[in-house]
């Protein structure tokens, strides 16, 4: 697993959460920290049988936090590549 972009902070209920971007299998993953002892994620972008793009987390089970955190990433690389 290689990591492709320094890792970055986003807030989410009040809570600070430290996101790193990884590459893992040839997919693109995230890796989110949420300090205060909780239970660290990782979330991806799956594909439904229809083709549609949707937030899953790894392992299968947390999907309500991946779909929650992955919609703020997708904002923040959205406005970052806007920047650019």
């Amino acid at each position: 697993m290689r990591e492709l972009e320094p890792p970055f902070e986003l807030s989410l209920d009040d809570q600070l959460l430290r996101i790193s971007e990884h590459e893992l299998a040839g997919k693109r993953v995230f890796h989110v920290n949420f300090g205060s002892g909780a239970k660290p994620l990782v979330i991806a972008v799956g594909i439904s049988a229809k083709d549609q793009k949707f937030w899953t987390s790894i392992p299968e089970g947390r999907q309500a936090e991946a779909q929650r955190i992955g919609k703020l990433i997708a904002d923040y690389i959205r406005g970052k590549k806007k920047k650019n």
